[in-house]
């Protein structure tokens, strides 16, 4: 036997389709979740199209398949919303109904095993009950900075402010506007942030006014 004998049953092994699968579905779970990074999109990509090149070559019952792809929905809504776990319950169920019938059952001989389902399904769900648990806490946490901090803060002009010019605060550049016509290189007060925009006046003016 060639190796690409041997890779094409391997690719077309239902057990080993329905683990591709899987994969490939978390893979998709953590580009939504966490976008940015490529390597969830290119896992993504190179493992569902190893399964969808199985699954061309096998039985499949497409009710099974679109069960399974909901429950990447559930998984995925339950990160995204406060469901109290209600998405995650849907979607252990529906991953379960989904791997118990993604073939047809008239084909004896196609069939995922019964304790890869179990183990799939357990630990598709403590993964994705993790990543909540995470992500609750991300959303516990207290805003890491507070953009009207800036208030008050002194900075240099960078270029000439009248309508609109740049401010340096700290290490940061803003686009800031001004009453009266603030040349570049000024030391200058922000008395207000105006979304991105800040109002910024001389550092000498403040000092008079206080």
């Amino acid at each position: 036997m060639s190796f690409a004998d041997l890779l094409w049953q391997t690719v077309t092994n239902p057990n080993v389709v329905y683990l591709l699968l899987i994969a490939g579905i978390w893979a998709v779970a953590l580009a939504i979740t966490t976008p940015g990074t490529g390597l969830a999109e290119a896992a993504a990509v190179v493992l569902l199209s190893l399964a969808l090149l199985g699954l061309s070559r096998l039985p499949v019952n497409f009710i099974g398949l679109a069960l399974i792809f909901l429950s990447l929905v559930l998984y995925v809504l339950e990160l995204k919303a406060t469901s109290h776990g209600a998405f995650l319950i849907a979607g252990i169920l529906t991953l379960a109904g989904g791997s118990l019938f993604l073939f047809h059952t008239d084909e004896r001989a196609i069939s995922v095993s019964l304790g890869l389902v179990a183990a799939t399904v357990i630990g598709t769900a403590g993964f994705f009950a993790f990543a909540l648990r995470k992500a609750l806490e991300v959303r516990r946490r207290p805003p890491v900075q507070n953009p009207d901090a800036v208030i008050g803060a002194l900075g240099e002009a960078k270029t000439d402010i009248l309508k609109e010019g740049t401010v340096q605060v700290g290490s940061e550049l803003w686009t800031a506007q001004a009453d009266e016509l603030i040349p570049a290189g000024t030391k200058v007060q922000i008395v207000q942030r105006l979304g991105l925009r800040l109002k910024v006046i001389r550092a000498a003016q403040a000092t008079r006014t206080s």
